[in-house]
């Protein structure tokens, strides 16, 4: 009986010993935050993006959860894409270099600024295309701009313990910036721009606040997983009828928990 008992505890052990633990992320530094950045989207472990990202309370590292479950489907999605489309997402990326061989803008927050400027600077323009394609870009290959980030991606210092942000050796969102902080677990963090001028009135406080946001990020991690259920189930011809898709598929949830979200501020008015 003794020796059962022993051999139990033996496997029981070996076992725990030898599940494989999550893999550990350096943020020792502003500058291992952005190599862990990085090295999160090539080992395809965006879920965990999350981790990186300071956050205020415990409300604001719930809904900063629910964003890491979100960006592991988009992840997956674009996985799912790539491998059933694989010739469109080869002539999406040839466009994209050519693109940047002329010095236009490629990744995906760019094109998406280069619409709005073009929509505001020519208000009879149609910035269809430019968005279309930035959507595209988001679905094939959503995390593009920082499989290399520690080649565009710098910290200055700028304060005890703070860093800004560079890319390419300019700031982030200048002239406010988004800054990289330290935190009492001497843990370095990407603080989120939520005081900016266009954002601070409307960012998330309450609990409340945060629980919305969080649905938000939740109605979107479920339309990538439904959509890619659809791909890969041959639902699609084209990577344009997959974007057309999950436009009506996220839309109607975000406009109606914006309902809700602005329902929070109107006492505010």
């Amino acid at each position: 009986m003794l020796r059962t008992v022993l051999v139990i505890l033996i496997v029981v052990s070996c076992v725990t010993g030898c599940r494989r633990q999550p893999k550990q992320y350096d943020q020792s530094s502003p500058e291992a935050v952005i190599e862990s950045l990085e090295a999160m989207v090539k080992d395809g472990n965006a879920q965990r993006l999350h981790e990186l990202f300071y956050a205020e309370d415990d409300e604001m590292r719930l809904a900063l959860r629910r964003f890491g479950r979100m960006a592991g489907r988009l992840a997956e999605l674009a996985v799912a894409i790539n491998e059933a489309f694989p010739e469109e997402v080869e002539k999406l990326r040839e466009d994209a270099e050519e693109a940047a061989a002329n010095g236009q803008a490629t990744s995906i927050m760019a094109r998406l600024s280069q619409g709005m400027m073009r929509q505001r600077s020519r208000p009879n323009s149609n910035p269809g295309d430019t968005f279309n394609s930035a959507f595209q870009q988001l679905l094939t290959n959503p995390y593009d701009s920082f499989e290399q980030a520690s080649d565009r991606l710098t910290a200055m210092e700028i304060g005890e313990g703070y860093a800004g942000l560079m890319w390419d050796e300019k700031p982030l969102l200048p002239p406010f910036g988004i800054k990289l902080r330290e935190d009492v677990d001497d843990k370095w963090y990407i603080e989120l721009p939520l005081d900016l001028p266009i954002v601070t009135k409307y960012r998330p406080r309450t609990e409340e606040q945060w629980l919305i946001a969080g649905y938000l990020m939740k109605s979107w991690e479920n339309a990538a997983f439904d959509l890619k259920t659809q791909v890969e189930e041959g639902k699609f011809r084209n990577i344009d009828e997959v974007a057309q898709e999950a436009g009506a598929m996220v839309l109607p949830p975000t406009l109606m928990i914006g309902i809700a979200y602005s329902s929070q501020f109107k006492d505010d008015d």
